[in-house]
């Protein structure tokens, strides 16, 4: 995708994978900049942050200062400070290239840094400013899109994002966040959602691009040709796991566990690492895994031939439809039995894979319909927790100093719509002199945070009983439900980390289930834990729950006191019990293929 100025030094930029690039600046370049460059281009963020040191830093603004109309060098600094977390300089850098040059795209990159600093007011009026600038370039629009859903407004993003779908329809990263981001309405259909994934596959991944046939591998694996019982059934299994979120991501927080828990004699585990900004967590889980390959910034043929030189039996993918899946990967069937777990609350769409983990009260059997793949209930839940290391203990019950309920929801601002908003202030009228905490993003924009108190005061409650708090360190974080007495989880689009932590630190949770696996986690989450009581079937139901605990102190306290031993006690928090369940699915699935294979 290109976009051109009719004048100055930005002449051809292109948006490449969310990041912008200025393929031929013009003019000398310092030679360390241009490697710092590269590397920032390749993901080898801390090899590009030593290469940006201060002595090229310098020598590039001097650059600039003999002749500020070059906006080409600007850009490419600008774009180093960004890949390497220096977003305030990045941002400089960036608005003084506007003072020369009205681009768009530079008005997308000044709204993710503005996002990224939880300006999210001023983020959308730089996205607005840039998809003003050029209407028909699918990726501004999309990137609008996720700000306002970001912001609550799903439906008057979801419009933005089908627009830019319909401009782009090739782009198969950008139908799967769409996807992804129809959890958010407020109203989930599940026949919608499966027909939108079904087009998604039909689009991007059909039947044709599979491998014709593993039947080789079934017959390679099994040398002895003895009758009876083919050796090979109760063989070490080699998994392979993909997924970019081998890092500091929710997703880790639940495949971390299995990992951990994994039988290394039934097992051989592979990691396909798609991660964009590794950290300590990418470290620890790399040390991990049997054997681990970096795969960013491969192709996906490239890929597909590493995943079937390692020779993999099954191949798990934990994204789904979210940011930088590989499902174009899972598409060539590079493993004969292929498998979806975790990363996305719905069906792939895909007919390259073959089973999807889940349970079977997110997943009741009549659900079947709506899933390209074979449901595979895990019994006890489709979730094992690993708790943080830095969490303090349970506080005693905050109603006891405060006299009245604090009600809390750490859930993220695309989850919280007006119909919740709804919702929690009934509660909060049902509950007098009860009081909210919302936990998300950052707390600073104060427009932002304007536009949900007015909800809250349109609905009779008055902002003095609402408090808004941005991000945090996990310790504060978690620290912050020692202030909350009942977490309030979102609808339709449930949370599952934001409840497990609630749980983790003794604060109930109440939640309403509704048809979609996205509606159904807290009840998932509740029937592992022996806590069903917490979700709630109807709207009246949701907010009769939330009163009723709030009026009774005592049982709010023998229940927080007692959270965190029975989460312990359950198979919520039993990594090698969940792993062993996990193994029992992939022999299952080894031995149908096998037999079927050798018919």
């Amino acid at each position: 995708m290109q976009t051109e100025t009719k004048q100055g030094r930005l002449k051809t930029l292109i948006l490449k994978e969310g990041n912008l690039h200025l393929p031929d600046p013009t003019g000398v370049l310092p030679k360390s900049l241009i490697e710092a460059n590269e590397a920032a281009a390749a993901g080898r963020v801390e090899e590009a942050t030593r290469l940006l040191n201060d002595k090229v830093e310098q020598a590039v603004l001097e650059i600039i200062e003999q002749d500020p109309l070059r906006t080409d060098i600007m850009l490419v600094l600008g774009m180093l400070f960004k890949q390497t977390r220096q977003i305030y300089k990045a941002k400089e850098l960036f608005e003084k290239i506007l003072q020369q040059e009205q681009h768009p795209l530079v008005y997308n990159e000044l709204g993710y840094i503005c996002q990224c600093m939880g300006h999210m007011s001023e983020a959308i009026k730089y996205q607005t400013k840039a998809v003003e600038a050029d209407p028909n370039n699918a990726e501004l629009l999309a990137n609008l899109a996720r700000m306002l859903i970001g912001t609550g407004k799903a439906r008057e993003g979801i419009n933005l994002f089908r627009k830019a779908v319909e401009i782009e329809p090739a782009n198969a990263a950008m139908h799967s966040n769409f996807l992804f981001n129809l959890h958010f309405l407020p109203d989930l259909d599940p026949q919608m959602l499966f027909e939108e994934h079904q087009r998604w596959g039909r689009i991007h991944t059909p039947a044709s691009m599979a491998k014709a046939s593993h039947s080789k591998v079934a017959r390679a694996s099994c040398p002895c040709s003895r009758p009876g019982r083919p050796c090979h059934l109760d063989r070490r299994l080699r998994i392979g796991y993909i997924s970019p979120d081998f890092c500091t991501h929710p997703v880790a927080y639940f495949f971390e566990p299995l990992l951990d828990g994994h039988n290394r004699n039934a097992v051989e585990v592979f990691g396909y690492s798609n991660v964009r900004m590794p950290g300590t967590v990418t470290e620890r889980l790399q040390q991990k895994f049997d054997h681990y390959r970096n795969i960013r910034g491969l192709d996906d043929q490239t890929v597909v031939h590493m995943i079937w030189q390692d020779k993999i039996d099954i191949l798990v993918e934990l994204s789904g439809h979210t940011t930088d899946n590989r499902l174009l990967v899972m598409a060539h069937k590079p493993a004969p039995i292929q498998v979806t777990y975790l990363g996305s609350p719905d069906t792939t769409g895909m007919e390259a894979i073959d089973y999807r983990f889940t349970d079977i009260q997110a997943n009741p059997p009549e659900s079947q319909k709506f899933n390209t793949e074979e449901l595979v209930y895990l019994p006890d839940g489709f979730l094992c927790y690993k708790p943080s290391d830095s969490a303090p203990p349970v506080t005693p019950l905050p109603a006891f100093r405060n006299d009245f309920i604090t009600f809390g929801s750490f859930n993220s601002r695309s989850e919280i719509h007006p119909h919740i908003i709804e919702l929690w202030a009934r509660i909060l009228r049902a509950n007098s002199g009860s009081r909210i905490l919302l936990k998300f993003g950052v707390s600073t924009d104060r427009e932002m945070n304007r536009h949900y108190f007015s909800q809250f005061e349109r609905r009779g409650i008055s902002s003095s009983r609402v408090a808004i708090c941005g991000w945090k360190p996990m310790d504060e974080h978690l620290g912050l439900y020692g202030q909350v007495d009942i977490a309030l989880d979102t609808f339709p689009c449930n949370g599952f980390t934001t409840t497990c932590e609630a749980l983790w630190m003794g604060v109930p949770v109440i939640s309403l289930v509704g048809e979609c696996h996205a509606s159904r986690i807290g009840l998932s989450i509740f029937n592992t834990v022996g806590l069903d009581f917490l979700a709630a079937l109807t709207s009246d139901e949701y907010v009769a729950k939330a009163a009723a605990l709030a009026a009774n102190y005592q049982a709010l306290a023998q229940l927080r006191s007692s959270m965190r031993q029975r989460m312990k006690d359950s198979a919520l928090c039993d990594a090698k019990g969940f792993a062993r369940k996990v193994e029992a699915a992939y022999r299952k699935m080894w031995q149908r293929w096998v037999e079927s294979a050798l018919k």
